[in-house]
């Protein structure tokens, strides 16, 4: 027999809110969840529109929505964290630990004064690793911003799956899903010119010791 609340001319907040736990049951939804949105669905309805199959079709697209925001989200958050994930995070500490050695035996063969271009390349190698050695420490703090956005992501996923009004769907979307990729960009170029400034003064020091 086909539901008497599905079809009456209005349903009292009781009636919604039954109907929302069966059709949750049915499609196995969150039953709190839907109780709530039939509660909301019914304050915010004109009287005149508060019909079953209207909160059933609402209650799907509702459930719909929340589903695919959250989905998306979780995205955002997987795609930040594998591009800056620990590996990220490891390659910088381990550049920069390469221009601070660098650094210390440029240094070293610098106060042994030898000729001129022994002195000269030796010089030159101490500017290149320091250079690299101080583009670490922005290069770290951009990273670690950019990883911050991935998990911002993963809240905004979890919010965005246990919303139970279009209020709280509202506010899981709110967020920008491109915070921290500027920064994961700027961080990869001073990673580039870490690795560049480690290569230049390895050359440096070589032709100075060798030639």
């Amino acid at each position: 027999m086909r539901d008497r609340a599905v079809y009456a001319d209005e349903l009292s907040v009781d009636d919604a809110v039954r109907l929302a736990r069966t059709w949750a049951a049915a499609h196995h939804a969150d039953a709190d969840r839907s109780r709530n949105f039939a509660v909301q669905w019914h304050r915010d309805a004109l009287p005149a529109d508060r019909r079953g199959d209207a909160l059933l079709r609402d209650l799907e697209f509702f459930f719909q929505a929340s589903s695919k925001d959250a989905a998306y989200w979780q995205s955002v958050g997987d795609f930040s964290e594998e591009a800056t994930g620990v590996w990220g995070v490891q390659a910088l500490k381990a550049l920069a630990g390469l221009n601070f050695i660098g650094l210390l035996a440029a240094a070293v063969l610098f106060a042994a004064r030898g000729g001129s271009a022994y002195t000269a390349g030796a010089a030159g190698a101490c500017v290149l690793f320091l250079a690299g050695a101080v583009l670490a420490y922005p290069a770290l703090r951009l990273i670690r911003i950019s990883r911050a956005s991935a998990h911002a992501a993963a809240t905004q996923s979890r919010e965005a799956g246990s919303a139970s009004t279009w209020e709280q769907l509202r506010s899981a979307n709110d967020a920008n899903p491109n915070v921290g990729r500027k920064e994961r960009k700027l961080a990869v170029r001073l990673a580039v010119a870490m690795a560049a400034a480690a290569t230049a003064g390895c050359a440096l020091l070589v032709t100075a010791v060798w030639f």
